[in-house]
């Protein structure tokens, strides 16, 4: 039998990874392997290239920013700097569709909200050491008790973002079946 803490434990790390990389549509690989990461170098936030926007069609940013949710979401079967690299590109692309004014005012808030749980999550991962897997960090209290896992689970314009972004990049259909 299981314990009662198992489906709790097995939420809060699916909702962290939602709000992170909206990964909810995507697998996370686990692995059983035991993790040999050195605590050489930690991951450490760097500047990101912003998607050059200048002249860019709203369509053209859009994919840009689906393209960023799909990295991102494959970068949780990766390493903290994949997954550093690939939320801080997220948070950049999300910042050029800001603010949104073509969706629904729950939607606008909640991509705020998102945009701001980027920063937290890179944060979050640069305490890490680089070459760490995502795997075996994901259920630290620093995530499963961040605010961006608090917005995931209670914030409505944030879970009507995330549903926005499922739709709008066509998350999901892949993995469902």
């Amino acid at each position: 039998m299981t314990s009662p803490r198992a489906p709790k434990l097995a939420l809060l790390f699916g909702t962290a990874i939602i709000a992170t990389a909206l990964a909810a549509c995507s697998t996370t690989a686990a692995t059983d392997s035991p993790s040999s990461t050195r605590p050489t170098a930690m991951a450490t936030p760097t500047p990101t290239a912003t998607p050059d926007a200048s002249g860019d069609s709203a369509e053209e940013r859009y994919a840009a920013f689906c393209s960023a949710n799909t990295a991102a979401a494959a970068a949780k079967a990766g390493t903290v700097g994949e997954d550093l690299e690939a939320v801080q590109a997220q948070g950049a692309a999300i910042r050029e569709l800001l603010p949104m004014t073509e969706v629904s005012p729950e939607v606008a808030a909640g991509a705020e909200v998102f945009a701001a749980s980027t920063d937290e999550t890179a944060g979050i991962l640069a305490q890490f050491p680089a070459d760490s897997l995502v795997s075996d960090v994901g259920l630290d209290p620093r995530f499963t008790q961040s605010q961006s896992v608090q917005s995931a689970m209670t914030d409505p314009n944030y879970q009507a973002f995330i549903a926005w972004t499922m739709q709008t990049c066509g998350l999901g259909a892949a993995d469902e079946g």
